[in-house]
C-alpha cells in the first residue's frame, strides 16, 4: 500500500518590504536613507507577508484535502469492519455446523460402538455354543416349519445387525465428509478473516499516518496565520513610520518655503524702500512657486494615458495571482503599448523623493505640494528629477516603466495627506 509522504518544512520569515522610495533634499540632510529603508522594509514586509499567505492557503488546502481523504478513508474503513463482521458470522454459524456435525458423529460412532458389542455378544454366545446350538434349534422345534422359521429368525437378526451397522458407518462417512468440507470451509473464512484484519489494520495504520499529517497542516497553518496576523501589523507600525517621514519631510519644505518667503518679504520691503528713496520702479522679487495645488487644482499625471483598469482602483481589490483581496494605497494608469510615455507633475511642488532603489515602487518620484500634500508616482522606467528640483505642474518627471514590484506597465499615482494615503480620484480626473 503507498501512503503519502508530506514534507514538514518550516518557512523561515524575513522582515519585508512594498515601497521603493529614496528622499533627500537638496542643500540639507534630509536622512534619504531613513524613507529609502522604510520604504524596502515595507516592501520586504508585503513580499513575506504574500509567501507567507501563500503557505498559508497551501497548508489549509492541504489539511481540507487531507480532511476529505480521512473521510473517504473512515468509510472505507467502516465498509471493512463490516465486511470482516460478516465473515466473523459466517464463521460462527459454520463453526456451530461443525460442533453439531461432531456431535452427531459422536452419536452415530457411539451407536455403531454398541451394535458391533451386541453382535459380538451374539457371535460369542453361537460361538460358545457350537453344534449343540443347531441341536436346541431342531430339538425345541415343533414341526420342520417352525425350524425353517427359527433359522431363517437367526439369519436375519445376523443380516439387520450388518445391515444397521452398514447404515451408521455410511452416515458417519457422509457426517466425516460434511465435517471434512465446513472444515475447509471454516479455513478459507478463517483466511479470509485474517486478510480482512490485515487490510483493516493496514487502512487504521493510514488513517492515523494522515490524522498526523493534518494536525501538521493545522499546526503550520495556524503557525503561518500568527505570522501573517504578525506581518500586518508590522506593515501597519512601518506605514505609520513611513507616514510620519512623509510629514518630516514636508516640515522641512514648509519650513525652508516660509524662510524663503520671509527673506523675499525681507528683500521686497528693501526694495521698496530703495525705490521710493530713488524714486524709481519698484521690481518684487517673483515667488519660484507661485502656483500652488490649492489655487491651480491637480491634473492627470499621465497626459497620454487615461484609463485605468477596474481592477487597479483605489482601495481594496482581488489579486489573481495570490487568490486574496488586498489594499492598493493608489491608482494605476496604464494602456497596451504605455512603456515610455511621459508622466507629468500633477501640480507644482518640490521633489522630497526621486531614486531607483530596485525595491516595492521601483523608480520612484514624490511631490511635496506644501500644506501636508504630495504625490507619488512609481514604477517609472526612468527619473527625470533630482531631489530638491523644483517643478511645475505638468513638467515631464519621468516615464511609464515596470520597475519595482509589478507585473506590466503602468504608472502607478498615490495622493498623501499628512502621509496618510487617500483616494487620488478625489483630487484628478481623466477629464482633467
Amino acid at each position: 500500500m503507498n501512503i503519502n509522504v508530506f514534507t514538514k518544512k518550516i518557512v523561515s520569515f524575513g522582515v519585508a518590504a512594498v515601497l521603493s522610495i529614496s528622499c533627500g533634499f537638496a542643500g540639507e540632510t534630509v536622512r534619504a536613507d531613513t524613507m529609502s529603508d522604510l520604504e524596502a522594509k515595507q516592501a520586504k514586509l508585503e513580499q513575506d507577508r504574500r509567501d507567507v499567505e501563500e503557505m498559508l492557503s497551501k497548508y489549509e488546502n492541504d489539511a481540507e484535502e487531507t480532511e476529505k481523504y480521512l473521510e473517504e478513508y473512515d468509510n472505507k474503513m467502516k465498509l471493512q469492519e463490516e465486511q470482516v463482521a460478516v465473515v466473523e458470522e459466517q464463521i460462527a454459524l459454520y463453526e456451530k455446523e461443525i460442533a453439531e456435525l461432531e456431535a452427531d458423529i459422536e452419536s452415530k460412532e457411539a451407536d455403531v460402538e454398541e451394535s458391533m458389542e451386541k453382535f459380538k455378544q451374539r457371535l460369542r454366545t453361537l460361538y460358545m455354543s457350537g453344534n449343540g446350538s443347531m441341536a436346541e434349534v431342531l430339538s425345541g422345534s415343533s414341526s420342520f416349519y417352525d425350524i425353517l422359521s427359527r433359522l431363517e429368525f437367526t439369519e436375519r437378526i445376523s443380516r439387520h445387525d450388518n445391515e444397521l451397522i452398514d447404515s451408521i458407518n455410511e452416515k458417519i462417512t457422509e457426517l466425516e465428509e460434511s465435517r471434512t468440507e465446513y472444515g475447509q470451509i471454516l479455513e478459507t473464512l478463517n483466511l479470509k478473516k485474517s486478510e480482512g484484519e490485515k487490510y483493516y489494520s493496514e487502512l487504521r495504520e493510514t488513517y492515523n499516518d494522515h490524522v498526523e499529517i493534518k494536525e501538521m497542516q493545522e499546526k503550520r497553518a495556524a503557525e503561518f496565520r500568527e505570522r501573517s496576523d504578525e506581518i500586518i501589523a508590522e506593515s501597519q507600525k512601518v506605514e505609520e513610520e513611513l507616514q510620519a517621514e512623509i510629514v518630516r519631510l514636508q516640515e522641512i519644505e514648509d519650513k525652508k518655503r516660509r524662510e524663503e518667503a520671509e527673506a523675499r518679504r525681507l528683500i521686497n520691503e528693501q526694495r521698496e524702500k530703495d525705490a521710493a528713496a530713488n524714486n524709481t520702479e519698484y521690481v518684487p522679487v517673483p515667488d519660484p512657486n507661485p502656483a500652488s495645488y490649492s489655487e491651480t487644482g491637480f491634473i492627470w499625471p499621465v497626459p497620454t494615458v487615461r484609463n485605468i483598469p477596474d481592477s487597479d482602483g483605489y482601495g481594496e481589490r482581488w489579486f489573481e495571482e495570490r487568490q486574496k483581496y488586498e489594499y492598493h494605497k493608489g491608482i494605476d494608469i496604464t494602456k497596451p503599448g504605455c512603456a515610455g510615455e511621459a508622466v507629468v507633475a500633477s501640480a507644482g511642488g518640490t521633489v522630497i523623493q526621486a531614486h531607483d532603489k530596485g525595491n516595492g515602487y521601483g523608480n520612484c518620484v514624490m511631490i511635496d505640494h506644501g500644506d501636508g500634500i504630495a504625490t507619488l508616482y512609481a514604477h517609472n522606467e526612468s527619473i527625470a528629477v533630482n531631489v530638491g528640483d523644483t517643478v511645475t505642474q505638468g513638467q515631464v518627471i519621468a516615464y511609464i516603466g515596470r520597475s519595482g514590484d509589478v507585473t506590466g506597465y503602468h504608472c502607478h499615482f498615490e495622493v498623501r495627506i499628512n502621509g496618510q494615503h487617500t483616494n487620488p480620484l478625489n483630487y484628478v480626473s481623466i477629464d482633467n
